[in-house]
């Protein structure tokens, strides 16, 4: 199989500077939204099997990895105004998104208010608000990030210790967390990610209600589901069945993948082989081989002759 060089670059959009890696490819392009603590690294295993058929850019959204972090401007309208800049610079009209936990929730976002943008949409179990639930499972994921830890082996190991960072642990997992800290002079690290920005983003992580844009994402939509929860099996998953099936059945071309037992949450994505792959490039191959431009639905378009647009 042949591979596309990944090429690390940064842009500077109106009060901001966005670090991303691009994948040269022939289809697309694919905007890779990471996480909510997470880097583009974590796209690397699934750019480097999807390039070149496709052009791919994994983004480190605002506050995280190596882009600014400013003070203010997060929440999803901040994020989706970051990535329509983005797109804008490079000159693209359309694209598709694959957005994994956090970042298919900014990616449903966006694809609800600039419907004629956002030719597809695959959701990595996100897209919707968080439940306190949710949130007590991923807070230990978030400890780290004022922590210092004195070496790069002791980071790693406290990471391992952490039981959805073991299910399995792999070289690309430990690579995307190598990725994730800075090392400072005295061989100490820390993470990349700025706590104070991550705690802007969930403090008006509530106040969206993604729900209600849910029968807005008029494109073609992929939800997959992890094969275990984050405590194993089907305990701790993101998204009950229930929710699941609410997320899918209120989108109006949301289909859903569920994968066999063997990942969760994070191992689904951050893997030698990632599990979310196939149903990934099956979808995509689908879609996208259409060459049919975004459309409106009914409602939609009505809403809009109406307002004589």
């Amino acid at each position: 199989m042949k591979f596309s060089e990944p090429r690390h670059k940064i842009i500077q959009l109106s009060d901001l500077t966005l670090s991303y890696t691009e994948w040269p490819g022939e289809k697309g392009p694919l905007l890779c939204l990471p996480s909510f603590a997470g880097h583009k690294g974590s796209f690397a295993q699934i750019a480097a099997n999807l390039a070149p058929t496709y052009q791919i850019y994994a983004l480190d959204l605002r506050g995280r990895g190596d882009s600014d972090k400013p003070a203010d401007g997060y929440g999803f309208a901040y994020h989706a105004r970051d990535l329509l800049q983005f797109v804008d610079a490079l000159g693209i009209d359309t694209f598709a998104v694959i957005g994994h936990s956090f970042g298919a929730t900014v990616g449903t976002y966006l694809a609800s208010i600039r419907p004629l943008r956002v030719r597809a949409i695959v959701l990595i179990e996100g897209g919707a608000d968080p439940t306190e639930r949710v949130l007590e499972a991923i807070r230990p994921t978030l400890r780290h990030l004022d922590k210092q830890y004195p070496s790069m082996a002791a980071y790693l190991e406290a990471m391992r210790g952490l039981p959805f960072y073991n299910n399995p642990w792999s070289d690309s997992l430990a690579e995307y967390l190598r990725q994730d800290v800075n090392t400072l002079p005295d061989g100490s690290v820390r993470s990349k990610a700025s706590a104070d920005a991550l705690q802007r983003d969930l403090d008006l992580h509530f106040h969206y209600s993604m729900c209600l844009h849910f029968p807005f994402v008029q494109c073609p939509a992929l939800f997959i589901r992890a094969g275990e929860g984050l405590a194993g099996g089907e305990r701790g998953h993101i998204f009950t069945e229930p929710e699941t099936e609410a997320i899918v059945d209120w989108m109006p071309q949301a289909r859903r993948v569920d994968l066999p037992a063997g990942a969760n949450h994070y191992t689904m994505v951050l893997h030698d082989n990632p599990p979310v792959l196939p149903p990934i490039r099956e979808f995509l191959a689908e879609i996208l081989n259409k060459n049919t431009a975004p459309t409106l639905g009914a409602a939609a378009d009505n809403f809009l002759k109406m307002r004589g647009k």
